[in-house]
């Protein structure tokens, strides 16, 4: 099976601590040569949240790289879920041997991009947009694994309710059972693929990420500068870290 003609893509991104914040919990990686991107937000402040998001981010790129092009071409969504159910395992082996780490966990989203397809797969709630300028449209590929407000009694329960957009169902360093999402897209010239940690879209709404991408779309530094400028504007009460991935011609 020959390998799928290499699409031009550009990379950019962005990690910062917030001005709030002593340690980044965020970690992200970038494999430009295969095309293979991961980000993380760890959980638990001081139980080693970033210490959780670095083992994620590391063992699942670690996974796709070392991954047979020909698996990864064939079942390229179910590779990605099985690139975060390894690093699920790389963090329960050190939860066992070190009981200071026992809580830690992490968010996990990462994707793949081959021909003009884009892969992904997550757990927890670090998002994948597609923005695709050239159309005027933001299309949000993954759903978060958060609480369901619909659910809950806000009379009954009215802190529970208040909290679940941000209390995970799933996540990287869990013994319970881990089924990440997985999806493809086409992609398009000019496109942008933008991950995230809640850092950004927790403050920076999806019409906003457009708006500016197309303004500075064309040039993914600007862009990404305009970003985090905004969230740091906001506050910058969180960690804030995100990927930028352009299709070029």
């Amino acid at each position: 099976m020959h390998m799928p003609e290499k699409a031009n893509i550009i990379f950019c991104s962005r990690s910062h601590v917030g001005k709030v914040r002593r340690n980044n919990e965020d970690f992200l990686q970038i494999h430009q040569d295969r095309l293979i991107a991961a980000i993380a937000d760890g959980i638990g402040g001081d139980d080693f949240g970033e210490v959780a998001s670095q083992i994620a981010v590391d063992a699942s790129v670690e996974y796709l790289s070392n991954a047979n092009i020909d698996t990864l071409d064939q079942k390229p969504a179910q590779e990605l879920g099985n690139a975060i159910k390894y690093a699920n395992e790389a963090i329960i082996a050190i939860q066992r041997n070190e009981k200071k780490y026992r809580n830690m966990g992490s968010t996990l989203s990462c994707f793949w991009i081959t021909g003009k397809q884009l892969h992904f797969s997550w757990v927890g709630d670090s998002r994948i947009y597609l923005i695709r300028p050239s159309a005027n449209k933001i299309t949000m590929l993954t759903k978060d694994h958060t609480l369901d407000r619909d659910k809950i009694d806000a009379a009954l329960a009215p802190d529970l309710y208040r909290r679940a957009p941000s209390i995970l169902t799933q996540k990287v360093g869990s013994i319970l059972l881990l089924k990440p999402d997985t999806g493809s897209v086409e992609l398009e010239n000019d496109d942008i693929v933008l991950a995230c940690t809640d850092g950004l879209s927790d403050h920076v709404k999806s019409e906003l990420m457009l708006e500016y991408a197309a303004k500075f779309g064309d040039n993914l530094e600007s862009y990404a500068n305009l970003l985090l400028d905004r969230v740091l504007d906001c506050g910058g009460q969180d960690n804030v870290s995100f990927i930028l991935a352009q299709v070029k011609p």
